[in-house]
């Protein structure tokens, strides 16, 4: 069994609305999160404190940002008004499967593990929120947080290399 995936779970419970299979908001308000006191010590959503030296990262977290950071990029042309809300909606379908398949294939040791925690439920967030209407400005900021709290607590040798140098 993954050792990410119930402490994982946890947090996201507490800091997201519930996603149905198929990625949509159900209707009407959010349920309220179990208490604090039900879940482990993980399911603290407070920011980690930033490590003296940075996490390593593995091969399934840096292409699932990587994913997450283009789908932000992609999702910061609504700002401009360029995105109609079918593409807000799939923007937000991309950042769900990013995070869905962190989830599923994560590997880390426990403490970069709950690090991670937070990072993942704010982009569960910012879909939930995006996925229930037009482009949202609030989760656009959430997202672009993300990516400026991810290298800073991740070794991720490529992050800084944008797409159009070189390798």
């Amino acid at each position: 069994m993954n050792p990410c995936l119930p402490p994982l779970f946890a947090a996201l419970l507490l800091s997201a609305p519930a996603l149905s299979v198929a990625g949509t908001v159900p209707a009407g308000p959010p349920a309220q999160p179990a208490t604090h006191e039900s879940h482990d010590t993980h399911a603290v959503q407070s920011p980690a404190a930033v490590p003296a030296v940075r996490w390593a990262s593995d091969a399934p977290l840096r292409e699932g940002m990587r994913r997450v950071r283009a789908a932000t990029e992609a999702l910061s042309h609504g700002a401009h008004g360029h995105l109609d809300v079918a593409q807000v909606h799939a923007i937000a379908s991309e950042l769900e499967a990013a995070v869905q398949d962190m989830i599923a294939r994560c590997k880390l040791p426990p403490a970069p593990d709950a690090g991670l925690h937070p990072l993942l439920a704010s982009v569960l967030q910012a879909s939930a929120t995006l996925a229930s209407g037009d482009f949202d400005a609030d989760a656009l900021a959430k997202l672009e947080a993300v990516l400026v709290r991810y290298p800073a607590l991740f070794e991720d040798a490529d992050w800084g290399v944008s797409r159009s140098d070189p390798a």
